[in-house]
């Protein structure tokens, strides 16, 4: 089968609404086709831009037009508050490209995968043996007609591609909900709702939860691979007696549109990642990269890190370490996304990283970073812990952001790590410990004297000193205290403190920082845990 290139520009408009995109200028009008979108580079030679959409992260000028003009790219997209908007305007109208304003709600990646998207959904798909063409929405029309309900067409990860219009047919508050948010809302029986739709071969009624109205589902496959789900509302009325048999066929041509949005989405994932590596390695034009996942260069931000502890292969259910951290990097876009907080986010090295456009004490990063984590748990396994840097002044101090966030994973993911989330300057303490620990682990220090002494005369004589002084110094020195915790008499730990005198003198503050740091550095687990 082939797919036309080409839907509208009205389409486009209409599809995302004026609260994302605005058009400025149309000088060929709304009806005019335009291609797949691009974003501007002031590096390449414009080749392939016929019927394109242009968008420009950074500033716009006539010049721009007349470049894009020259490509016969078709639209212009550029970013809010530009202050010579009457000047663009008349060179848009002069060159007759189109020229459209994105709004600060949306990232220029987002604006990207959504337009490409849309080609993928509403894009005509003609099938080789009938003389008919399909996109979703007409699609979804027809099923609906047919079937007597209305319909909703879904991908896997439950977001709404179409849906019928058809005059009278009722919906309940979660398909309205659906569409009006483009993502079926959450409820607790969605989770064996859908596996139940994805484990058959045939329509599957669902009854759950009980104040939806039923509905009739289908997968819809390509090559036996789950690309989404069809859904039909039953009314009033029964549905037709053929609705199965009209689902099954509406899923076989479902089944071209939703393979070409997987596959925009893979491309997308693939460009994001690398300007995301580009923009944490320093690469590149680094105010352009900013602006095309619509941060702020020259505001102050702070970097997150999330990690796993331990050997990766042993965890998150059979999938690779690559692939779960990817999972765990769309998990934070989209929880950033979710509190329209600026941020470029993604997978780095085997880690989720993000950079947000706000100080990195604001108490959304701690919550949105929970929420990421039992995400996570949930799905993957319990070893998931998250560093945060302190604010740094602008992304020209990205890469000092990154190193902070990572030395706070390393410290949460090891013995000294108190919490799953750390912000580097409240870990002080434990890092300076981390460094002690690396400066001294491969060295007799840590096992010499006075600790040694200590252990001899335990092994020896069967005493408890070293636990003693384990207690008696995490007590602060007090004995009232360190008795209770050792479920001794306050006398007997201090007659014990009294016959330990005569093997050390624990009298010295010199010498009971050097046990406190032996003691300190010797816990079982030190060296075993490695954030990945």
């Amino acid at each position: 089968m082939t797919a036309p290139a080409g839907i509208t520009l009205g389409v486009v408009l209409d599809s995302l609404g004026t609260d994302l995109l605005r058009p400025l200028a149309l000088p060929r009008g709304r009806e005019v086709a335009v291609g797949a979108p691009t974003i501007h580079d002031t590096e390449a030679a414009g080749a392939g831009l016929t019927d394109a959409i242009v968008l420009v992260p950074g500033r716009l000028t006539a010049d721009v037009l007349e470049w894009a003009a020259e490509h016969h790219a078709k639209a212009v997209v550029m970013r809010a508050g530009a202050t010579d908007t009457a000047a663009l305007t008349q060179a848009a109208e002069r060159t007759g490209v189109a020229l459209l304003e994105r709004s600060a709600e949306i990232s220029w990646g987002q604006l990207y995968t959504l337009i490409d998207a849309l080609r993928a959904i509403t894009s005509p798909v003609f099938e080789p043996n009938r003389h008919r063409s399909t996109d979703l929405f007409a699609l979804a029309n027809d099923i609906a007609v047919r079937a007597g309900g209305a319909v909703a067409i879904e991908d896997l990860s439950m977001r709404v591609l179409a849906y019928s219009t058809v005059p009278g047919q009722l919906v309940d508050d979660a398909r309205r909900d659906g569409i009006l948010g483009r993502r079926v809302p959450d409820h607790p029986t969605h989770a064996e709702e859908y596996a139940a739709v994805l484990r058959s071969d045939t329509a599957v009624w669902s009854y759950e939860p009980k104040e939806y109205r039923p509905r009739l589902a289908v997968a819809i496959r390509d090559g036996g691979e789950a690309l989404g789900t069809i859904w039909v509302l039953q009314g009033d009325e029964s549905l037709a007696e053929e609705a199965a048999d009209v689902l099954a066929e509406g899923a076989r041509l479902a089944a071209p549109h939703l393979a070409r949005v997987s596959l925009a989405a893979d491309a997308e994932r693939r460009q994001r990642a690398e300007r995301l590596g580009w923009l944490f390695r320093g690469l590149g034009v680094t105010r352009e990269l900013a602006d095309s996942f619509g941060i702020r260069f020259d505001a102050p931000a702070t970097v997150l890190v999330i990690g796993r502890f331990g050997d990766p292969a042993g965890h998150a259910r059979g999938v690779s370490p690559d692939s779960a951290a990817e999972y765990v990097g769309d998990l934070l876009r989209m929880g950033l996304s979710a509190y329209r907080l600026g941020a470029a986010a993604g997978a780095l090295d085997g880690q989720a990283v993000a950079v947000v456009d706000t100080a990195s004490d604001a108490p959304v990063i701690q919550l949105i970073i929970a929420t990421v984590l039992a995400r996570a748990r949930d799905t993957l396994d319990s070893g998931w812990r998250a560093g945060i840097s302190r604010t740094v002044p602008g992304l020209a101090d990205i890469s000092t952001g990154l190193s902070q966030a990572r030395q706070a994973l390393k410290v949460v993911c090891g013995p000294f790590g108190k919490a799953e989330i750390g912000r580097h300057e409240e870990l002080a303490a434990p890092m300076f410990l981390r460094d002690v620990y690396e400066a001294l682990r491969y060295r007799p220090a840590l096992d010499a004297e006075p600790l040694s002494t200590v252990l001899d005369h335990d092994a020896r004589h069967g005493t408890e000193y070293e636990k003693t002084l384990r207690c008696w110094i995490a007590g602060h020195y007090d004995v009232p205290r360190a008795a209770e915790a050792m479920t001794l008499h306050p006398n007997t730990l201090r007659h014990r403190l009294r016959r330990l005198a005569e093997l050390i003198d624990i009298d010295d503050p010199d010498l009971r920082l050097a046990l406190a740091l032996q003691l300190r550095l010797r816990l079982p687990d030190i060296g075993t845990k490695e954030a990945r």
